[in-house]
């Protein structure tokens, strides 16, 4: 992939910043800047207006929002309270899931057992509603009749509700399943809820610790409006972890794998291929990363392209595969494109840093275009646990761009803090990043959104469009065709023990 010379043109000018902050475009608390991080070439209320406020829109003329020179806070909704991060810990606390319909008119978010829906153009809540569980995932049908919700509970249900009443129409409970217990960490979970047209795949497990390490998972297939068409295993669970799932657009090719995150029970990951009637097409097997790991898993890092030709698989500790669907005649009778054997600098593999070896965990994969695949890494991790952290890895919390001829680097894009996924719109043309805690040095100055035009030619500051910054922590995001951006922001407990940050629902254009 070529790299562009072009340097990034400045967010806004001084005029433009001063036209925002009188017109009350932006809070006070929040500013959109330009990009600090540096590219490097090769190398989880009340009634519905109750938490309502939205800023004044600036003159767009016939401008889209993706061309506008700098971003602005088009509303806000308070979602209620939560115990803010600590900003010292690693994963955020907060799981709560956000989701768009294909057309961005409507938003969906789940934050603890509260679901609700949004009308973002008419700035006005469509219904809320409280589930059983703490919800864990949320997708809207691919034709927006149908908003599909997964909870960690008991029972672990997975709900199809009218996108537009928020009428429940089924659910199913995956307790029966998959069993459960009564430590909320030891119960069903549903990880992942992908639409294809007309299906909707799901992938669901839980893991408990007594007496040892055991993990139970299950693959499902449902309509639109909740009716099983299958499940796989067709009887018992998988004995290993299933944490991700996606399909092709039409549904017929859906790719998972099977792992294990605890790194205990001395097993490889297994990328499965199954048709849309849970038929094995072709699986191939990773085994783990020695001697530093003794088994291996995918945590978000499986995604597969829109026609269902590619495949990539993006391991926790690092290493990065690529399928042609084509060529995977039979199970084991293919083999990956390309992956590093020998590790290099432009990989997210352990090192040896005084004394001690660490790595940076492979977060999540999506493939761009025919030519780019994006990797984004996590926070840095000791590889024999427990082990110290000397330093940040050099790839910590970084957006990776591989090229697909080659499997080499073409660009890194530093994000400054934790990134919970790389969230496409519907078009594949626009990314969202969101950004949270910097645990390595507790800075809080890259906390936001970070918006990209995957179209652009260039590395990752080129692609850039927006940066608009929070004073909570970003824990998750979704993004529209037109480049609209809902986001999830928590409140952050900062070293000094003030609190900073708010919880809400922001929409930033």
């Amino acid at each position: 992939m070529k790299k562009s010379n072009v340097a990034l043109i400045p967010v806004f000018t001084l005029i433009t910043l001063i036209f925002l902050v009188c017109s009350g475009c932006v809070s006070s608390d929040i500013i959109s800047s330009e990009s600090v991080s540096s590219d490097n070439a090769s190398s989880d209320e009340d009634d519905g207006s109750a938490g309502e406020s939205s800023g004044s829109e600036p003159n767009q003329g016939n401008t889209a929002s993706y061309e506008k020179s700098s971003p602005y806070l088009y509303w806000e909704y308070e979602l209620g309270d939560v115990a803010p991060e600590n900003i010292s810990e690693g994963r955020s606390n907060v799981q709560d899931c956000i989701k768009y319909t294909a057309d961005g008119k409507y938003v969906a978010v789940g934050t603890g057992k509260n679901l609700t829906v949004l009308d973002v153009t008419g700035k006005n809540v469509l219904w809320k509603k409280t589930l059983k569980g703490n919800i864990s995932d949320l997708s809207f049908s691919k034709d927006g009749k149908y908003l599909l919700a997964g909870e960690r509970s008991t029972d672990g249900y997975i709900y199809s509700m009218d996108a537009i009443t928020g009428e429940e129409i089924s659910s199913y409970r995956t307790a029966d399943d998959l069993g459960t217990g009564t430590n909320p960490r030891n119960q069903p979970c549903i990880y992942r809820i992908t639409t294809a047209d007309d299906a909707v795949y799901i992938a669901a497990g839980r893991y408990w610790k007594d007496p040892g390490y055991g993990l139970a998972s299950r693959v499902y297939r449902f309509s639109p409006d909740g009716t099983l068409s299958w499940k796989l295993p067709a009887a018992g669970n998988y004995d290993l972890s299933v944490n991700w799932i996606d399909s092709s657009q039409d549904g017929k090719n859906v790719v998972f794998s099977t792992g294990d995150w605890t790194n205990s029970l001395e097993t490889g990951a297994v990328i499965y291929s199954i048709d849309k009637n849970g038929n094995l097409r072709w699986k191939y097997e990773i085994p783990p990363l020695r001697p530093y790991f003794v088994s291996t898993a995918i945590w978000h890092g499986l995604d597969i392209s829109d026609d269902g030709s590619m495949i990539t698989a993006y391991t926790g500790d690092g290493r990065n595969y690529l399928f042609y669907d084509s060529e995977m005649r039979g199970p084991g009778d293919g083999k990956s494109e390309w992956h590093f054997e020998k590790y290099q600098s432009n990989v997210t593999a352990p090192e040896e840093l005084e004394g001690s070896v660490i790595y940076t965990y492979g977060e999540n994969a999506k493939i761009a275009t025919e030519s780019e695949i994006f990797y984004l890494t996590g926070a840095t991790l000791p590889a024999y646990y427990p082990g110290n952290v000397p330093m940040a890895h050099p790839l910590e919390n970084s957006l990776v761009s591989c090229d697909v001829e080659t499997g080499e680097t073409s660009w890194t894009y530093s994000l400054g803090g934790r990134c919970t996924g790389i969230f496409f719109s519907p078009d594949m043309r626009f990314l969202v990043l969101p950004v949270g805690k910097d645990t390595s040095s507790g800075n809080t100055q890259f906390h936001g959104i970070h918006a990209f035009d995957s179209r652009k030619s260039g590395n990752g500051n080129s692609k850039l469009l927006w940066k608009f910054n929070t004073e909570g922590v970003v824990v998750n995001a979704a993004i529209s065709s037109d480049c609209t951006v809902a986001a999830v922001e928590v409140p952050l407990k900062l070293k000094s023990g003030d609190v900073t940050g708010k919880h809400r629902l922001i929409i930033v254009r």
